[in-house]
């Protein structure tokens, strides 16, 4: 059973495919739900800065009103303990995931992908690849 259930957002139709699943699993197992979304800024010379990075105004305006839509959504849905968040991070969005996940003790990972293969893959990266051979919990990867 699982307690607790992280979904990772980013506004996507991949993301709210992610969500979609996220909220059924979390209405069948009564969890809670963690909507997150990962503000990542890069590294400095490969050291991590002491101070914790700050979202900038123009993407908190545009994500925080997402954010209570999706949490609307998941209450609305039936899930009674929601919580959609912004979560800054230094470094990148698939390691923000995992931490955040680690430090809650949440046992269920959700993310989209958009199954690129190959040469895009390569290029682009992948954070639900990552997610999938990192995360210390289950991870359920939704593709659309």
């Amino acid at each position: 059973m699982y307690k607790c259930i992280i979904v990772g957002v980013d506004g996507s139709k991949y993301a709210e495919a992610a969500l979609d699943k996220a909220i059924e699993f979390a209405k069948i197992q009564e969890s809670n739900l963690g909507i997150i979304f990962i503000y990542g800024t890069p590294e400095v010379y490969g050291r991590l800065p002491q101070i914790i990075p700050q979202v900038p105004k123009a993407v908190s305006s545009i994500i925080e009103p997402l954010l209570k839509k999706y949490e609307e959504k998941a209450k609305s849905a039936g899930v009674k303990d929601v919580k959609a968040k912004i979560v800054e991070v230094w470094g990148g969005e698939a390691a923000g995931l995992i931490n955040y996940a680690d430090k809650h003790n949440c046992k269920l990972l959700v993310i989209g992908t958009r199954g690129l293969t190959g040469l895009k893959r390569t290029l682009l990266g992948s954070v639900a690849e990552f997610v999938l051979k990192n995360s210390g919990c289950d991870v359920l990867a939704v593709r659309i």
